[in-house]
């Protein structure tokens, strides 16, 4: 399922007031993001991506992804375990004159898709196969 979001910051909304937009989100994994900077931008608007009070966009608690005509692409991999559950995103914008836009799209797909059933396995046993052979040597 494909979730977008087109989110305007005021001018002047700063890191310690950030506008705060959720929106929920149904379970699986979020296989793909996109966060899209508009011309015009400048590196003003700031913006962090959560799930459950974690920032996974950019992961560090302490940073932000800015930008100028560019749209960022991620494959952040991050489970959604329960029904629904909300993503938010931060963002704030140090222009004092204009608002500002950023476009977030969060592809989010059933974990089957991601971790086959039994690739887990296979992959245990496989490993464990080498180590038996290594320790019989």
């Amino acid at each position: 399922m494909l979730h977008s979001k087109h989110i305007t910051i005021p001018a002047n909304t700063t890191a310690n007031n950030p506008l705060v937009t959720q929106f929920i989100v149904n379970k699986g994994v979020i296989a793909s993001a996109w966060l899209g900077f508009p011309s015009g931008c400048v590196g003003l608007v700031r913006t962090r991506v959560y799930h459950q009070g974690h920032p996974f966009l950019p992961v560090d608690a302490d940073a932000y992804i800015s930008g100028d005509n560019f749209t960022f692409v991620y494959a952040p991999m991050v489970e959604i375990l329960e029904s629904p559950e909300l993503i938010t995103v931060e963002a704030w914008n140090l222009d004092d004159t204009y608002n500002h836009t950023v476009d977030l799209q969060i592809l989010i797909i059933d974990k089957m898709w991601v971790q086959p059933v039994g690739a887990y396995e296979g992959i245990v046993a496989a490993l464990s196969s080498i180590f038996r052979k290594e320790a019989r040597k």
